[in-house]
Parts: C-alpha cells; sequence; structure tokens
C-alpha cells in the first residue's frame, strides 16, 4: 500500500489543494472573527473593540477555518468548487451573526453562527452530491 501511495501521481496535486484549502480556510476564518467581534460587541452592549480584540478572535477563527475547511472539503464537498466550499460558509455564518444582532439576542447569536454554516455545508453537499449514488432512504 505504502509503494500506491509513493507512486501516485495525483497526490502532489492533492497537496496542493489541500494546502490552498488550508489558507483559504484560515482567511475565511479570520474574516468571520473580525465580523463577529463588532457584531458579538453590539449584541452584548460592550464598549468598541480593541485591536488586541480584533487580533486575538481572527487569529483564533483563522486557525480554526485552516482545520475545518480543508477536512469538510475532502470529507463531504469533493464535487464542489473550491471558492463555494470556502465563501459559502463563510456568508451564513456572518449572515447568521447579524440576524442574532438584529434580534437582540446573545444566545441566538452565538446558536446561529454555527447553525448557518453547517446549513450550508449541508446544502452544498446536497446540491453537488454524485447523482450516480443512489439517493438516501426518504428522498
Amino acid at each position: 500500500m505504502a509503494a500506491t501511495s509513493t507512486f501516485d501521481p495525483a497526490r502532489r496535486v492533492r497537496r496542493r489543494i489541500t494546502l490552498w484549502l488550508a489558507v483559504a480556510g484560515a482567511a475565511a476564518g479570520a474574516v468571520v472573527g473580525l465580523a463577529l467581534t463588532v457584531l458579538g460587541k453590539i449584541v452584548a452592549g460592550a464598549p468598541p473593540a480593541t485591536l488586541a480584540n480584533y487580533a486575538w478572535n481572527a487569529a483564533v477563527f483563522g486557525t480554526i477555518g485552516a482545520l475545518l475547511v480543508p477536512t469538510v472539503t475532502w470529507a463531504g464537498l469533493r464535487r464542489v468548487p473550491l471558492w463555494r466550499a470556502v465563501l459559502e460558509p463563510l456568508a451564513a455564518a456572518v449572515a447568521g451573526a447579524g440576524i442574532g444582532v438584529l434580534l437582540g439576542s446573545g444566545l441566538l447569536f452565538l446558536v446561529l453562527v454555527p447553525v448557518a454554516a453547517t446549513a450550508a455545508v449541508a446544502r452544498l453537499a446536497h446540491a453537488y452530491r454524485d447523482p450516480a449514488l443512489p439517493a438516501p432512504r426518504g428522498d
């Protein structure tokens, strides 16, 4: 098995794609961290964020994005265009946070971010599923 993976011509391409996904995920996560900093301060009624708040949240969410985007993409979104696999969950997470802010609910703010991102991933996985595979029961 090891000999096969050593001579796999697509291995180098998969590594490049995974690296690109990690970089894009880090950038997208940092953007989400910045947006959530602003929106979280509004929901909490706290004073404006400091540069340290922005830097910390961008770093934390960037790290989460760098780890999750390649994992989720390779696990369930192989057929989805790469830009959609990165940007649509990002946009959904920010939209979920925006809804929580508009409703003035800290709980909805915290809950809707991961729920919206997960719903976007599920929608993409469904929209780009392999038509050759049998449909799951219940469809």
